[in-house]
């Protein structure tokens, strides 16, 4: 996760730090760097039409499970620092997808931390690991191209 390059992200949701998620040493705490990581995630599930519930208000069938998430910590962040929480699929395999997040301050892209997790497709019934719809695998590599030209 070393070599970071905000070049290949696309998707991002921005944020500002607030009072209740700095540690007693005024820094990013990193239990909300996690949580910044996972709104992310949600907002890009939620672009794709995958999220936890359908429209109707029914639980989905089908859904990512997050498995594994590394985390590095690269500089500090503090109370009212705007940042921006970039997200990307890294690798779509059969049955679960590679994510990698980065934490960027707005102002200076300085990278505050950066991660990387795997989801796997499940099936909510049966909680068991699924293959994902070719479908699905279209619908993110399109989501993912549908930003170029956007902010990065």
């Amino acid at each position: 996760m070393s070599n970071f390059e905000l070049e290949g992200f696309r998707f991002y949701t921005p944020t500002k730090v607030r009072f209740c998620e700095t540690d007693a040493n005024g820094h990013l705490s990193h239990l909300s760097s996690v949580i910044y990581m996972e709104q992310a995630r949600c907002e890009y599930m939620n672009g794709l039409g995958l999220f936890f519930a359908n429209a109707d208000g029914k639980l989905a069938d089908k859904t990512f499970f997050l498995v594994s998430q590394s985390v590095e910590y690269k500089s500090q962040a503090h109370f009212n620092d705007e940042l921006d929480i970039y997200m990307k699929v890294s690798r779509i395999g059969t049955s679960s997808i590679e994510t990698q997040y980065a934490i960027v301050k707005r102002e200076n892209k300085q990278l505050v931390s950066f991660a990387a997790s795997t989801g796997v497709y499940v099936d909510v019934h049966t909680q068991k690991g699924t293959p994902l719809p070719e479908d699905l695998a279209s619908r993110i590599e399109q989501f993912e191209a549908s930003f170029l030209g956007q902010r990065q």
